[in-house]
């Protein structure tokens, strides 16, 4: 295709399509499954592997090393805080001297802490983790030092409502893509944690003071910019944020096709606005589940607990068992999932929360089953107030508590077939009990007038197929309610 354009002709230019996997510049990265390092707990036996703390993947070398500080901030964490723990390669071996910046590159380590010569107990899970207001790591700032290239948030902070627009405005890109593209906010403690978020008294942190109850998370100092695959690989703690050489890395903890390629260990400029403790949060939420493996081999485990006593929250170290790990403190959640919005008010084209109202329920079609149960009785019909000058839905009608007429209409087949049957061996019979059972309490799930439909079915008119149907609507006829996430409900 060509253009004249001052007397010459201009054609398009074609280029060449983009490489999957772009040429980088040499960097120490492996993203091999292989290379692990195992951390021991030096208070349990090494038989059959009961004793493996923590295994992390090494991803800071060719050839498998993991950088010391994150490693030891893992597994500090877990050991209840305890940063002045220190690394061994044998049970009673003499303590590793590295410094932070240091790579680890044995594949089993034994993590000590020095008060405790035994079994010293760890957190189960990060709904017990203490958040270390005034003992925090001590190579990981208070504060994020400003490095951003987005704009100073001035004024006052952003609303929970506003949130995702002052992040984008302050951001501008993906902060670690750069990427301005169907970029989207992400927390870094889960929305799925504002339980845990309120009890820590993290909330201290917000540069939003008036935020409460699920909305406290919603403080923008809480949030960063990611594009939308990288947000869902951080939701799925495959990477973290953490300290190297002094500055804010992507730190990949698990194994990806590319992204792990791409981003580990690449700087990152996060705006001041942005807290170090909700960084910290959000290493420490990444890193728990893979406590559970800990926790459910062996006898027993040492733990620390949250308890309440006196209306007061308190820590209590105490013994547990492997059921009692599997079935009480087995991470439930998998990852980080943001609330679904619900569609807008049909009348007022509002938005709306999944959070602000109850789950409604929708209509759809069923099959009646074959062989519906025969005592179908109504056991609410003390709850369903009449509404509309209409019986409780669940009231069958007088002619199901009458016999049978003996007159039946000569051309009505299915009146005359059935007419030697006892009602509890007739299908339409049973078919109609089991449709009055389907119908809701609240009126407004339904369109059409029952009295009518009855009224038919009392008169017995002839040519109405299964007494009186004619005056249903298909969906009325036969309906059941599911919620929003599409399981089925019973009628209430």
């Amino acid at each position: 295709m060509t253009a004249a354009h001052g007397g010459e002709k201009i054609s398009v230019v074609i280029r060449e399509a983009i490489p999957a996997q772009p040429a980088l510049p040499p960097f120490s990265f492996s993203g091999e499954r292989d290379n692990t390092i195992t951390f021991k707990h030096p208070g349990y036996s090494d038989q059959y592997g009961q004793n493996v703390l923590l295994t992390l993947f090494a991803f800071d070398h060719p050839t498998g090393g993991l950088h010391y500080g994150t490693a030891h901030l893992a597994c500090a964490i877990v050991a209840c805080n305890a940063w002045n723990g220190y690394f061994t390669r044998t049970r009673d071996g003499p303590r590793l001297e590295l410094d932070h910046d240091d790579l680890l590159v044995d594949r089993v380590l034994y993590y000590h802490v020095p008060a405790d010569t035994g079994k010293y107990p760890v957190y189960p899970n990060f709904d017990n983790w203490a958040f270390p207001h005034d003992d925090l790591p001590p190579q990981w700032p208070s504060a994020v030092r400003s490095e951003g290239d987005g704009d100073d948030v001035t004024g006052a902070p952003p609303s929970s409502s506003t949130l995702t627009a002052a992040v984008l405005r302050r951001d501008k890109a993906c902060v670690i893509s750069k990427q301005g593209d169907c970029v989207e906010k992400a927390h870094l403690c889960p929305r799925s944690e504002v339980k845990w978020f309120d009890l820590n008294g993290t909330s201290q942190y917000n540069l939003n003071r008036q935020l409460i109850q699920d909305a406290v998370v919603d403080d923008i100092s809480n949030v960063i910019a990611l594009r939308p695959d990288i947000h869902t690989t951080f939701d799925d703690r495959r990477f973290v944020i953490v300290r190297k050489k002094g500055q804010w890395v992507v730190h990949f903890t698990d194994l990806t096709n590319d992204l792990g390629r791409l981003y580990h260990n690449t700087l990152l400029r996060l705006h001041q606005d942005v807290s170090s403790k909700c960084l910290l949060v959000r290493f420490a939420w990444a890193i728990f589940p893979s406590v559970m493996k800990f926790l459910s081999t062996g006898a027993g485990r040492v733990v620390r607990v949250r308890i309440t006593v006196d209306d007061e929250f308190r820590e209590a170290t105490r013994k547990i068992g492997t059921e009692e790990a599997r079935n009480t403190f087995a991470t439930s959640r998998g990852r980080s999932i943001s609330p679904k919005k619900r569609k807008g008010n049909a009348v007022t084209d509002e938005p709306g929360d999944a959070s602000a109202r109850p789950l409604d329920r929708s209509k759809r079609r069923r099959t009646v089953p074959a062989a519906p149960p025969s005592n179908v009785s109504c056991s609410t019909t003390a709850s369903c107030p009449p509404s509309r000058n209409r019986p409780c839905p669940h009231t069958p009608p007088e002619t199901l508590d009458k016999p049978l007429p003996t007159d039946l209409p000569e051309n009505n087949d299915n009146f005359r077939s059935n007419s030697h049957r006892s009602r509890a061996q007739d299908p339409l019979y049973l078919k109609r009990l089991w449709l009055l059972r389907q119908r809701p309490s609240d009126p407004s799930l339904y369109c059409c007038d029952y009295n009518a439909a009855e009224a038919a079915a009392k008169a017995g008119v002839p040519g109405k197929r299964e007494w009186g149907a004619s005056h249903l609507c298909e969906e009325c006829l036969g309906v059941e309610y599911c919620d929003e996430s599409g399981h089925d409900s019973a009628a209430e």
